[in-house]
């Protein structure tokens, strides 16, 4: 008995186990300490007929911005461990925090705001939050934002996926061909309005038949632009590294160029953890990342010319 007790092997998570019970986890720690916090994406989708089967691989939490670092606190003393912050990360991801722990295959995406919903960070989430559902995942009652509040959501994720990634292309034309009522069109005008995602789905939702009036004025706004700026970077990283070099300081120029074309040990490890820690291994990895990003040159850079 002695030798079966020593010998047994730990149980091993199926992905889809793993964002379920990690997705009821965080909403039970978010509820006791009465955090208010929204589920995003993951298997509501299916449910809502938004997306056909999907395995997801990490688990998307909004949570209320003003309780946003103390929920950070939370993840970091009960086990879960932040990606490890690399220059590149801290200059393109600004509103989310990704989070692993040992033993479980999936990831934890902690986010503050959701691209392209251009209102403040507190009145989307206090719209998201007035209009919630709710989904049961691993025996326990999780909130979710409503349809259609998902469709935008969706939406302006899959513009901003990246072109490696040609599924992003087919959920959005998955999502125009979807059946809405014409209280539905109306309540996505509206919905569109109070976030502020009028101005970056007015193409889509014009295809859905729901009729947005956008200020010209409205496109040439800061933060708008900085939301063309991440659709620009579903172009891949070597769009993300020209973007960023654009818009720098003169002063700090040669420091992104540095990094992005020839990043420190530390980021390259980082990013990329199937590169052996020695000499040789790191200076090969870099030479064909460059590589990499010189071919990409050809198709990124017309692109750009025209956003």
């Amino acid at each position: 008995m002695t030798g079966a007790a020593s010998t047994a092997s730990p149980t091993v998570l199926t992905i889809v186990e793993a964002v379920a019970l990690s997705t009821a986890w965080l909403q039970r720690n978010a509820r006791s300490q009465s955090i208010r916090s929204l589920v995003l994406k993951g298997p509501t989708l299916q449910e809502q007929g938004l997306r056909g089967h999907h395995v997801s691989s990490d688990v998307d939490l909004l949570v209320e911005p003003a309780r946003f670092d103390e929920f950070v606190e939370i993840l970091t003393t009960t086990g879960w461990t932040e990606f490890t912050e690399t220059f590149a990360s801290e200059q393109f991801v600004t509103h989310s925090r990704t989070f692993r722990r040992a033993g479980w295959p999936n990831s934890l995406d902690v986010h503050s705001s959701w691209p392209g919903f251009l209102a403040s960070d507190e009145d989307v989430f206090e719209v998201l939050w007035e209009r919630r559902a709710a989904v049961e995942l691993a025996h326990t009652s999780c909130e979710v934002p409503d349809r259609n509040a998902n469709l935008l959501l969706l939406a302006l994720h899959s513009l901003r996926g990246t072109t490696s990634q040609p599924r992003h292309e087919r959920e959005l034309d998955g999502l125009r061909r979807i059946r809405i009522s014409d209280e539905d069109r109306q309540d996505l005008a509206t919905l569109a309005r109070v976030t502020g995602s009028a101005a970056p789905l007015q193409d889509f939702l014009t295809d859905l038949g729901v009729r947005v009036d956008v200020d010209p004025s409205e496109r040439q706004t800061p933060i708008y632009k900085e939301w063309q700026r991440k659709v620009a970077h579903a172009q891949g990283r070597t769009a993300s590294w020209l973007i960023e070099l654009q818009r720098a300081p003169w002063r700090r120029k040669a420091v992104v160029l540095r990094h992005g074309v020839w990043p420190t040990d530390h980021d390259l490890l980082a990013e990329h953890p199937d590169v052996p820690d020695r000499f040789w291994a790191k200076i090969w990895a870099r030479i064909a990342r460059l590589g990499g990003g010189i071919r990409q040159l050809r198709r990124v850079v017309p692109a750009l010319r025209r956003r």
